[in-house]
């Protein structure tokens, strides 16, 4: 068998005192990314205890009239888009809303409200609330492309909760589509380019195999939409979704989105169990079918720490853009197995 992807790791050992001279050791494993070669590193020995958190109050204080996208004021305090994109000048399907965001980030910045419900807790997300918001993202998606060829970098994109950088706690997406890639975006094509050139097999689809034979950050699938557990995380969890066999954004099926749903409704309880309410997520999509390489997903767990409420990123992922993770990889995998 030709071996097409390989796992990289080396330890560091950091040795020192307690005060009463007795040995400690503590290591540090470097983990490369198996297509970009970028690294993170997982430590040890953190004792680090993630205390859930509770927003009911901040909902009840910011819900109704001080809400935007509650039912009351959706209609009446958000944008509409221009014609073309939508004749109503906004787009729904079931209970999800899509408008443009005020502020964007890229040429094309739709907004996506899963629903009436202003604080949604991680464990209160159905299926159907999560299907409705992405299938209303992807008739977005297909409006865009069709305008504007140009705005061909597309991504579906989620923060969770304010620890996630959320800025209403409203449930919503943000749908970006742009003629210049992110830095990550770039890189992972760059690089998944350069692989299907040096060994004929599209990457994601070759990582799906490879980490299901491997059964070591393998975690379930559902349908076309297979889960594992980064092997080089990008932060303390960092699970990636692949959608196998599908490779534009035209081609997801109704069934693909409620088997992505399902899968993240899977994940979302091994989140909880070690303490997690908040997280990002980023679904990358690709517009053209020459282009085949499946639709993949990544979903990074994001919290606080201590009396202090400290940020879970310091200098190492914000300024020498290493992520640090104080869970195995594998471990996280096993955990979240259980649910799927």
């Amino acid at each position: 068998m030709i071996v097409t992807i390989t796992f990289n790791k080396k330890e560091e050992w950091f040795t020192f005192f307690d005060g009463n001279g007795n040995k400690i050791e503590r290591k540090t494993e470097v983990r490369y990314d198996p297509l970009t070669t970028e690294t993170s590193r997982v430590f040890y020995g953190h004792g680090i205890a993630v205390t859930p958190k509770e927003y009911t109050n901040a909902g009840e204080q910011t819900a109704g009239k001080n809400c935007p996208f509650c039912p009351e004021n959706v209609l009446n305090m958000t944008p509409v888009f221009p014609k073309e994109i939508a004749s109503e000048g906004r787009i729904f399907h079931g209970n999800a809303i899509v408008f443009p965001n005020l502020f964007p980030y890229g040429k094309h910045n739709g907004v996506v409200i899963f629903s009436n419900q202003h604080y949604v807790r991680l464990e209160e997300f159905t299926i159907d609330m999560i299907k409705d918001a992405f299938i209303a993202a992807q008739n977005y998606i297909l409006r865009v492309i069709d305008t504007d060829a140009d705005a061909s970098f597309v991504s579906i994109n989620w923060n969770f909760l304010p620890d996630s950088g959320g800025s209403i706690l409203h449930p919503h997406l943000h749908v970006i589509l742009s003629e210049s890639p992110t830095n990550y975006q770039a890189n992972v094509m760059e690089k998944a380019v350069a692989f299907n050139s040096d060994t004929g097999k599209e990457y994601f689809s070759e990582l799906y195999v490879v980490e299901k034979n491997l059964n070591e950050r393998w975690i379930g699938e559902n349908g076309n939409i297979a889960w594992i557990h980064a092997f080089s995380p990008k932060s303390h969890n960092d699970f990636i979704g692949i959608f196998s066999n599908v490779f534009t954004v035209q081609d997801i099926t109704e069934q693909d989105w409620e088997d992505f749903a399902k899968g993240l409704i899977s994940i979302f309880p091994s989140l909880l169990e070690q303490g997690f309410t908040s997280f990002n997520l980023s679904l990358q999509l690709s517009v053209n079918p020459l282009l085949k390489q499946p639709i993949h997903v990544r979903l990074i767990a994001r919290f606080t720490i201590g009396q202090l409420e400290t940020s879970d990123m310091n200098f190492f992922q914000t300024i020498h853009q290493e992520p640090l993770s104080v869970f195995q990889p594998e471990d996280v995998s096993k955990l979240a197995r259980r649910h799927f």
